[in-house]
């Protein structure tokens, strides 16, 4: 009988350890993928630049108004990769305690965070954007499309912190000696 409890203890042990495990394997793929959206947002405010550049300096009205059109449809992908990450991070969030450790909890926070400040950054400067695209004089859309540019460096400075919280959430939860960086 003393064995019989002596061997279920020790399975029911095991199983919360490899439960335990399990749960920190799918916090640390979440992670990863807030890392994998914040890169991708960060490829995206990249490719909008000489775009955004055009627009805001060109001095022929329709050669401007075609570069802010790009400057949108880039800013609409960028948008919807922070949303995704902030979805991502949420989740990461809420499983962070699974891994039992505060780096890697506080490191999520840190990743939600600056996810959301990068998600709300991207909206405005989508909406200026949009402004632009749909403005009907050249002051104006480089009003807009200036406002956006400045936005986005905001937005992308916030999109970095959150790459790099997310992948420091996953070095620290990290239950074997492979504390190799996320690949990309």
């Amino acid at each position: 009988m003393k064995h019989t409890k002596t061997y279920l203890a020790t399975a029911l042990l095991m199983g919360m350890a490899v439960f335990s495990q399990a749960q920190c394997e799918v916090f640390k793929s979440e992670i990863s993928d807030v890392q994998k959206y914040m890169v991708q947002f960060g490829k995206l405010s990249d490719s909008l630049k000489p775009s955004a550049e055009i627009a805001g300096f060109d001095a022929r009205f329709s050669t401007a108004r075609n570069h802010s059109k790009t400057v949108m449809l880039l800013m609409g992908q960028a948008v919807t990769a922070a949303d995704e990450a902030v979805i991502m991070a949420s989740d990461a969030q809420y499983d962070s305690g699974s891994c039992g450790l505060d780096d890697a909890i506080s490191y999520t926070i840190d990743a939600e965070s600056h996810a959301i400040d990068a998600r709300d950054y991207a909206a405005e400067a989508f909406e200026n954007a949009k402004s632009a695209a749909k403005a009907n004089n050249l002051g104006n859309l480089q009003f807009h499309i200036r406002k956006a540019q400045r936005l986005m460096r905001d937005a992308q400075e916030s999109a970095d912190a959150s790459a790099y919280a997310a992948e420091i959430a996953h070095y620290t939860c990290s239950h074997n000696n492979d504390h190799g960086t996320i690949d990309r």
